[in-house]
């Protein structure tokens, strides 16, 4: 995507200022698998995920208004804060939850200690100041719209398939109409997906999107001595929230559209990530199996079809972009040669 140099004093860091809205919703049962989602997280994604995984929990139980449920994710917080003081995030909802608790004073020191690391041009600071809109990413990844756009997507998304199922058989007429029905149904989810994202005047995506804020959160963290490989296990989260976009052109972007994004981000994963290290393997096999999604997902004979221009002259790349089953074999390949090594 064609970017603009990040400023860092537009940063707003907090979960809660983000206005979430898993901490508006009523219904228990998807709360209770966003639960359930968020501890497997803990199992299976890259500890940096984990700190504001467990910031995700704590804003989840945020609806109930019991001061008892205050006073018990004051607590979580606070002793999560003992291990990095000065984490924006942390400091921010810290900061919400005390004034919530009618705790003026305390909340008025955590204000003037995030104010004067967002002023601060410590490299470490500078660092907590990047890390902290990544962070937020995540979490608007995480979350997903409410019940009613959930449903109303994922009936689009199998209508669609419905009719390309049948498109794929039919002729003459029927070919056509159907054809315009398929044409139909992608500008329905365009359009939709531009209603559930609150399509602003600045740009095609929200401006609190998961993939506005990666997209930020990647440009202040390569300006900073952030490790390598940590930067590009954000690439992957953010190539991801890209994935999960319908495949439409960005008007921000030279006409590359989001899928060709996502798999270009997948891809300097792959060609980054150290191979030798066993620990980063299943990220690389993850990045492959995005790829491989994505490719077939979109290999159709439309003007929306990707051409990854930026991957012309990458043998290996053109190789699966001919066969992309092939991106899956790759991703077992990786898999297996990792379960060999643990296991001895």
């Amino acid at each position: 995507m064609e970017t603009k140099k990040p400023e860092l004093n537009a940063i707003c860091p907090g979960l809660f200022n983000m206005k979430l809205n898993l901490m508006h919703t009523s219904n228990q049962e998807w709360i209770d698998n966003r639960k359930k989602a968020l501890h497997n997280a803990i199992q299976k994604e890259h500890p940096i995920v984990h700190d504001v995984v467990d910031f995700i929990m704590i804003v989840l139980d945020s609806p109930s208004q019991k001061r008892r449920n205050k006073a018990n994710n004051i607590e979580k917080i606070e002793r999560k804060m003992r291990h990095n003081p000065n984490h924006l995030n942390t400091l921010a909802d810290l900061a919400v939850l005390y004034r919530n608790s009618n705790l003026p004073e305390k909340a008025a020191i955590k204000e003037e200690k995030i104010d004067t690391i967002l002023e601060s041009s410590d490299r470490n600071d500078i660092i907590e100041k990047a890390i902290s809109v990544p962070e937020q990413g995540y979490t608007a990844l995480f979350e997903e719209y409410t019940e009613s756009g959930n449903e109303a997507q994922q009936m689009l998304l199998e209508s669609l398939q419905l009719i390309k199922l049948e498109q794929s058989t039919a002729i003459g007429e029927k070919k056509g109409v159907l054809c315009q029905a398929s044409n139909y149904t992608l500008d329905a989810r365009r359009l939709m997906f531009q209603a559930l994202n609150c399509q602003t005047n600045d740009g095609f995506f929200d401006k609190n999107s998961n993939v506005v804020l990666f997209e930020k959160g990647l440009q202040y963290l390569s300006n900073t001595t952030y490790p390598k490989e940590k930067y590009y296990i954000w690439t992957i989260y953010y190539a991801m929230a890209c994935s999960r976009m319908p495949d439409i052109e960005v008007a921000t972007s030279n006409k590359t559209s989001i899928s060709e994004t996502a798999v270009n981000l997948f891809w300097s994963v792959i060609e980054t990530l150290p191979k030798d290290n066993e620990c980063f393997t299943i990220y690389r096999a993850r990045s492959y199996a995005y790829i491989g999604h994505i490719l077939i997902s979109t290999n159709k004979p439309s003007d929306a079809y990707p051409t990854y221009r930026s991957l012309k002259n990458d043998k290996q790349f053109q190789t699966l972009l001919s066969t992309p089953l092939s991106s899956f074999q790759c991703a077992n390949f990786l898999m297996m040669r990792l379960f060999l090594v643990v296991r001895d």
